[in-house]
């Protein structure tokens, strides 16, 4: 008695099947990851800002930070990263607040007041350099930036 083997037509068949499930699979598994790194880059592109200047005034502890958005994207929910040394305290902006949005091309001061924060004096007058963080784009912030005391 022979034994019967499945004919090459059907084999042919379940192969493509099972060739277009795996394709399938995988096809969504990485799509997964393009997505995610896409919604990075474009950020990063198009997310753009410099800081001209920043001053603390020692007797009122306001911290002060000049921003030029320089992108494409609105900039929006601003904090800042204050480093004093070895110390870094990340500092929520109190002007503008949490809705104003600034628009490419502009510029506006960006504010806080160290005070309100757990922060000795002798810290508020050694802080020595500020970097501006926007919840627009949290992958981007350019180079910390020098803080001048008044």
């Amino acid at each position: 008695m022979a034994k019967k083997a499945l004919s090459p037509i059907v084999a042919v068949v379940v192969l493509v099947g099972v060739a277009i499930l795996l394709g399938g699979l995988v096809s969504s598994w990485l799509g997964g990851f393009i997505t995610e790194s896409s919604k990075h880059d474009i950020c990063t592109i198009t997310t753009l800002y410099t800081i001209s200047d920043a001053k603390v005034n020692e007797t009122s502890g306001e911290l002060v930070v000049r921003l030029k958005n320089s992108g494409k994207a609105d900039l929006y929910n601003f904090s800042f990263e204050a480093e004093n040394g070895t110390i870094i305290e990340v500092l929520k902006a109190t002007s503008p607040d949490d809705t104003y949005k600034l628009g490419p091309g502009r510029t506006q001061l960006i504010r806080t007041n160290i005070s309100n924060y757990n922060i000795s004096r002798e810290n508020i007058t050694n802080i020595d350099t500020v970097k501006v963080l926007t919840a627009s784009c949290p992958e981007y912030s350019p180079d910390p930036i020098k803080v001048e005391n008044i």
